[in-house]
């Protein structure tokens, strides 16, 4: 199995949208990792359908022989609170002395 064989399914992060006026919910993505475009993929019915299903592999619309991954993008990291940057600041002045 040479490098071109082998199948890599890239991350492709999306965001559920609905469509106004309707009841259809779409996975958006916006960068294709192999085009740069945006693609829509069908999520399911607002009323009936679990969106999370749909996550996973998928053709990819530009060029439906590859792949990507559907993923939700990585939750940013949770903000220090005020007592850790202060216990921080301690720590560095200790160490300066």
């Amino acid at each position: 199995m040479g490098k071109k064989e082998r199948q890599n399914n890239l991350p492709a992060f999306v965001t559920l949208r609905d469509m106004p006026g309707t009841q259809v919910m779409f996975w958006v993505v916006d960068d294709c990792p192999y085009c740069g475009e945006r693609h829509l993929h069908l999520a399911g019915n607002l009323r009936s359908a679990d969106p999370s299903d749909t996550l996973g592999q998928q053709p990819a619309v530009c060029d439906p022989e590859r792949t990507y991954e559907l993923t939700l993008p990585p939750r940013p990291r949770k903000k220090k609170t005020k007592a850790e940057r202060r216990a921080g600041k301690r720590s560095e002045a200790e160490d300066e002395w």
